[in-house]
């Protein structure tokens, strides 16, 4: 999965309830982009990688192209990862995306909203 695209599934995990408001997506509809993401995630990188484009064009459509999970208006735009040395991070569960910087996240616990597993803290060196 390029580095693009790991950027993207983790922005979706962080942003999954902003995303299905945005969508008009109530989670029940198994044939949205979003959904399908979700069944997919932990599948070939090929097809994780044409369902996020999916999800972002939608997003995309819905938000007259101002809104990308690309990291349109959240610093992740060609800089994907921007974090300094001695951050804590969350790291993905299912090792595809580029998880969390550790600022990013609430709770003590975060979980990925996308496989339900918690995210793995770690601390960068």
């Amino acid at each position: 999965m390029s580095g693009r695209d790991a950027a993207g599934l983790a922005y979706v995990c962080a942003h999954l309830d902003e995303l299905r408001e945005l969508l008009g997506d109530d989670g029940l509809d198994p044939s949205t982009p979003l959904a399908r993401l979700r069944v997919a995630c932990g599948a070939d990188a090929t097809q994780t990688a044409r369902l996020l484009a999916e999800v972002d064009a939608a997003l995309r459509a819905a938000t007259d192209g101002f809104v990308s999970i690309h990291g349109a208006g959240q610093g992740r735009a060609g800089e994907l990862s921007g974090l300094e040395p001695l951050e804590i991070v969350f790291r993905c569960p299912l090792r595809q995306c580029t998880g969390r910087h550790g600022s990013e996240v609430a709770v003590a616990r975060p979980v990925c909203s996308i496989s339900r597993r918690e995210l793995i803290r770690e601390r960068l060196v």
